[in-house]
């Protein structure tokens, strides 16, 4: 029994000398890992040390490219009305402006990854924040009907508007509006996944999903916030979209190394 006794001492003795061994190896800001990834935000670089066997921290670079969104945007009632030479009303019935977007930009992300069940798992949870231009989208159309009333009217000083949402958006003489979609620079972010932005092995994989919350978006023209007028309509899809979306999600998947 005292030899069995003493074997199993043994047994836990080198244990734990194993586990401390592996905590030692994989160190507290002793690693250093570099990750590249695709997802929601476009391609990301990124780089990440551990804290502890619970706690990463990390911070990527994403570049989001060329995504192009459209959609169709109502005139501002059905049409107008010019005043003629001779005293009379001419009725224009406008059709609905296409407008395109650019949603092409940079942000960088600085997070915490926790690992609820340390090295035995990884799954984790991550919290942060990502830092970047307010401007997230540009917008941009053009509308042949209404060049053709200022062009057929040149002495009217009446306007033309575009509507989204409750905005309503100038059309110059030429026919074109331009403008951009504004939202916090300062965005906080909340996810979970699986896989270690430093893994325990050479290469591994992180799959993750999450929330940044970017607050409620602004139309800008000219880089003056429009008014948000009454009974503007904002009927249509790209409309809803800007008085809804007030969250970015976030699926990004990853493949890691660790360097150090």
């Amino acid at each position: 029994m005292k030899k069995l006794l003493f074997v199993c001492g043994l047994m836990l003795l080198g244990m734990q000398s194993a586990s401390a061994q592996k905590l030692e190896d994989y160190g507290v800001f002793k690693h250093l890992g570099a990750n590249l990834g695709v997802g929601t935000q476009g391609i990301s670089i990124g780089v990440a040390t551990p804290v502890t066997n619970y706690l990463e921290v990390g911070m990527d670079l994403n570049f989001m490219l060329g995504f192009k969104p459209s959609g169709d945007v109502n005139m501002k009632g059905s049409g107008v009305e010019v005043p003629q030479a001779d005293g009379t009303m001419k009725p224009y019935y406008l059709d609905k402006l296409k407008i395109k977007g650019s949603l092409a930009r940079t942000t960088l992300d600085l997070k915490f990854s926790f690992y609820p069940f340390g090295m035995r798992n990884d799954l984790f949870l991550t919290a942060g924040f990502s830092l970047g231009g307010k401007k997230i989208a540009k917008l941009d159309g053009h509308s042949d009907d209404v060049a053709r009333v200022y062009e057929e009217n040149p002495n009217w000083k009446g306007t033309i508007d575009a509507v989204i949402d409750k905005y309503n958006i100038r059309v110059d003489r030429q026919g074109n509006v331009e403008g951009d979609v504004r939202v916090n620079g300062f965005r906080p972010y909340l996810g979970l996944g699986y896989g270690r932005l430093v893994p325990r092995g050479r290469v591994g994989f992180r799959v993750e999903a999450g929330v940044q919350f970017m607050g409620h978006m602004k139309v800008y023209q000219d880089d003056t916030e429009l008014d948000i007028k009454e009974a503007t309509g904002g009927n249509d899809d790209l409309s809803k979209i800007i008085d809804k979306w007030t969250v970015y999600p976030v699926l990004k998947f990853m493949l890691t190394t660790r360097i150090l």
